[in-house]
């Protein structure tokens, strides 16, 4: 179902901004070789969105000049950045023939660009693209799954980066429901200690 929009048009797009930036998120490299070329974003807007089927998601601007361009690819790669990656973000965000020069990266058979030091990585194709506004939602089947060598994930925060401390927080698992579903929270027996500035930035 479709409901109307009653947003104001008065609403001030600075403090929108901030508003949508008190949110902390992780981020993501999202990566293929195209045509033998290496295209790629750094996207702050990635999240998972269903098990059954493997979805995961992430929004593009509008605006985007290599968007048009990174979406012909059969397969595209999504890297979970770590922590250390703060000058890779930058770097994704900037001049197109620099976004990967000194990266260790792979390109898989299909095409998929996955930073070797990523938290994790996901092989995927494109299944569908929705219009919401000035972005794009795109919505990714995953495919395949894997880790780098990174340990802890780069947060993107009020328009700042910064890492995560968990130092003051009970490490215990979560048990109960979160997005209206169970949370996994481990077995009895295991330890409980388990758990836009830029033209192309998401």
């Amino acid at each position: 179902m479709t409901v109307p929009s009653t947003t104001s048009p008065t609403l001030d797009q600075r403090t929108l901004r901030d508003a949508f930036g008190a949110f902390p998120s992780g981020v993501v490299a999202v990566a293929a070789s195209v045509k033998g070329q290496l295209t790629g974003i750094a996207a702050s807007s990635f999240t998972s969105v269903s098990i059954e089927p493997p979805l995961v998601s992430f929004s593009i601007s509008t605006s985007s000049s290599t968007w048009p361009q990174l979406r012909e690819a059969d397969r595209v790669g999504i890297s979970v950045l770590a922590d250390h990656h703060d000058v890779v973000c930058r770097q994704l965000a900037g001049p197109r023939e620099e976004r990967f020069a000194g990266l260790p990266f792979k390109v898989t058979g299909n095409g998929s660009v996955l930073l070797d030091e990523a938290v994790a990585t996901y092989d995927c194709s494109i299944r569908e693209e929705i219009g919401a506004g000035d972005h794009v939602i795109v919505l990714l089947e995953v495919h395949e799954v894997g880790g780098g060598d990174g340990e802890h994930p780069l947060v993107f925060h009020r328009s700042a980066f910064a890492k995560l401390h968990r130092d003051d927080l009970d490490p215990a698992r979560l048990d109960g429901r979160i997005n209206g579903a169970e949370v996994d929270g481990g077995s009895s027996d295991s330890p409980a200690q388990d758990h836009h500035d830029a033209e192309d930035a998401a």
